[in-house]
């Protein structure tokens, strides 16, 4: 009888163990049915057997042998050697999805430079309106009335000013040949 628990503890010991990512123990031995039945398939049929035949013997869901068999699939780590040469991991070769595109980082810096010297060929007041109501140069957006009580005027006078300007811009915009949807996309 002890004999019985010693081979059950080496059994959960080495499914516990020898993967990579540890799958719980009913996993580990439903996956061991499948793979079981793949080996008598294998030997009956001459051929690496597909999921579907898998599922008819053990007369089971597709999907649910697709999904176990799944789980069975080798872990390769990301720091193996990669390439002819395998002069670097396999995690230098992988991309990042989160990474900004370099041509959009360029195209930021592009517009930002442009952007200031837009801003140089308005009028002092016409630039400090803009740059508050929109928060560029270190100014937080802001709104009329704040920029109003900032500057010593009028929220309407603001206002006046920043169509002003922002019609000024529309023009400069145009002459060197930008339009309001490149710059927006």
């Amino acid at each position: 009888y002890a004999t019985w628990w010693i081979r059950q503890t080496i059994e959960r010991a080495i499914m516990n163990q020898t993967r990579t990512i540890r799958l719980p123990i009913h996993v580990v031995k439903e996956i061991n049915v499948y793979l079981r039945a793949a080996r008598q398939l294998t030997q009956t049929l001459d051929h690496e057997p597909t999921a579907e035949e898998i599922a008819d013997l053990l007369d089971r869901p597709i999907d649910e042998v697709k999904r176990m068999l799944g789980l069975n699939e080798r872990v390769t780590s990301v720091d193996t050697p990669y390439g002819k040469d395998a002069d670097k991991p396999l995690l230098d070769t992988i991309a990042d999805e989160n990474a900004k595109d370099p041509t959009e980082h360029i195209q930021a810096d592009d517009l930002s430079g442009h952007l200031d010297a837009w801003l140089a060929k308005l009028n002092d007041k016409q630039r400090e309106v803009v740059e508050r109501r929109f928060g560029l140069h270190g100014y937080e957006n802001s709104t009329l009335e704040q920029v109003a009580n900032e500057l010593g005027v009028t929220r309407e006078r603001v206002r006046q000013i920043q169509m002003d300007a922002l019609k000024r811009l529309r023009g400069i915009l145009e002459q060197e040949g930008f339009s309001i949807d490149t710059i927006f996309k």
